[in-house]
């Protein structure tokens, strides 16, 4: 951490306390709500920071010294006051620490063994003990599943002078699809985004501008049993699978930079996960989009027994990475 030229130097005692000090703060009053000018205390468990000194049998004489290079890691708030409350990590907050940290110890490794043992052998993933232990956690349930259904979207590059009707923007025929995430190559799976900016961006370059078909859907009955795959740190809680954690935080959903043209290795483990959850009778993934920081895709496996129709006509978009915008330029 870099300090104001003007606040008072440390000596290598009183660092030691500053650290033991500024570890235990993870909120401060700016952090909270107010109500009629009044702080509402909701983050973390309040504390006076004369009263933290206490605990931590911080010297007094140190107190404020050390109170000038504090700061708040959650706003950035740096001129505290030894009057000042601040907020300390809940308990609950540490138990979900902890289970992050478990997750990660117990399949972190294997999750990395799996990935290079596909690499190798990607027909063979059953024949490695994690691959065998997605099989057992998709088939006891242990990830969850979700039910989709209302508006939906798919988009096409323009290359051609074609123009395509909604049967086009549908189902890619069988033999077609090149090796995707969630499908082998010639393998006919829908993929469906959850907005039109998400399927925009899966099939454009960021960098380069861009014309796009876009098709408009809607699946008017509830399709049950897509496997969730889908994560948002902020709904992160006890419960949540310690395997999906753990694939969650090694990316091993949403990586895609091995893959160069017809080797994409980062999609053998998901396209395992894809067999296991076909096999298993599960109608699809639902999945974070790599794009899109808050969309998502759904791939379904049976699309002959999805009620799903086309909205509309399809008709181009213009995507440019320029204002992150995308206009509509073009109805047949």
């Amino acid at each position: 951490m870099e300090y104001d030229s003007f606040k008072c130097h440390l000596t290598a005692k009183e660092e030691q306390y500053r650290k033991r000090v500024q570890k235990k703060i993870h909120y401060c009053s700016y952090d909270q709500p107010y109500d009629s000018g009044e702080v509402v205390w909701i983050f973390g468990d309040k504390i006076e920071l004369t009263e933290l000194y206490f605990d931590l049998n911080i010297p007094e004489e140190s107190w404020e010294i050390i109170t000038e290079h504090l700061a708040c890691p959650s706003c950035g708030h740096d001129h505290f006051e030894l009057a000042e409350n601040v907020g300390l990590q809940t308990q609950y907050e540490k138990d979900i620490e902890n289970h992050t940290k478990q997750a990660q110890k117990k399949f972190g490794g294997k999750i990395k063994e799996f990935e290079k043992h596909l690499e190798k052998n990607p027909m063979l993933g059953f024949q490695h003990s994690f691959g065998k232990k997605i099989y057992k956690e998709l088939k006891e349930g242990n990830i969850p599943s979700t039910i989709i259904s209302g508006e939906f979207y798919r988009a096409r590059p323009v290359n051609s002078s074609e123009i395509y009707t909604s049967k086009k923007m549908g189902l890619s025929p069988k033999g077609k699809p090149t090796e995707g995430r969630f499908n082998h190559s010639g393998q006919s799976h829908l993929y469906l985004a959850n907005d039109k900016e998400t399927a925009l961006m899966e099939v454009v370059r960021i960098e380069k501008p861009s014309l796009v078909w876009c098709q408009k859907f809607e699946i008017k009955k509830e399709v049950n049993r897509v496997l969730d795959l889908s994560f948002d740190w902020m709904d992160l809680s006890l419960s949540t699978s310690t395997l999906l954690l753990s694939l969650k935080i090694n990316k091993a959903i949403e990586k895609d930079e091995t893959n160069s043209e017809f080797w994409r290795p980062d999609y053998f483990l998901t396209r395992f996960i894809m067999d296991c959850a076909k096999y298993l009778g599960y109608k699809g993934i639902k999945y974070n989009s790599t794009k899109s920081y808050s969309g998502f895709n759904t791939v379904l496996f049976f699309h002959d027994e999805i009620d799903i129709h086309a909205i509309g006509k399809p008709y181009i978009e213009y995507f440019t990475s320029k204002e992150i915008e995308q206009r509509e330029v073009m109805d047949f």
